[in-house]
């Protein structure tokens, strides 16, 4: 049986309809990351997949990180917050221009569906983001964006 991995590479292309494309920044890329754990670890436990894609989005952005490193730093810091929304909207502001939104919706989502199994909280986490990130006008392009990703 061979493990299956998320193309971030594939997932993470600036929407068609972005005016401000461009690479993500660090400030960027690590609410990105973070925005992924927080997905991962929505309702308390992380699946295999769940782990196996939050790991892919960390060495796409970040590829010379060390993922343990990265995964205990989160969550000494999910630990210390008084909940994921609180993190969520902290992490809001890091993400000022819409490309980032995009992108950041876009992994996370892809964290939230890879595998193949979506809960409570995992759909409470996700309409906090299109709040937070502005995106309800987009969620639905951006969601086949990452599909379509995924498909092919």
């Amino acid at each position: 049986m061979s493990k299956r991995t998320p193309n971030f590479a594939r997932v993470l292309v600036p929407s068609a309809k972005s005016d401000d494309a461009g690479p993500l920044r660090a400030d960027e890329i690590d609410a990105v990351i973070e925005l992924g754990f927080l997905m991962a670890n929505a309702d308390g436990q992380a699946s295999f997949d769940e782990l196996e894609s939050f790991r892919a989005l960390v060495k796409h952005l970040k590829p010379d990180a060390k993922v343990s490193a990265v995964f205990d730093q989160l969550s000494d810091t999910l630990d210390k917050a008084e909940s994921i929304e609180e993190r969520v909207r902290a992490l809001a502001p890091l993400l000022a221009r819409p490309a980032a939104r995009d992108l950041a919706y876009k992994a996370v989502y892809t964290v939230a569906v890879f595998d193949l199994e979506t809960n409570e909280a995992e759909r409470d986490l996700d309409d906090l983001l299109v709040e937070v990130l502005a995106l309800a006008d987009r969620v639905d392009d951006l969601e086949l964006e990452v599909n379509e990703a995924l498909n092919s």
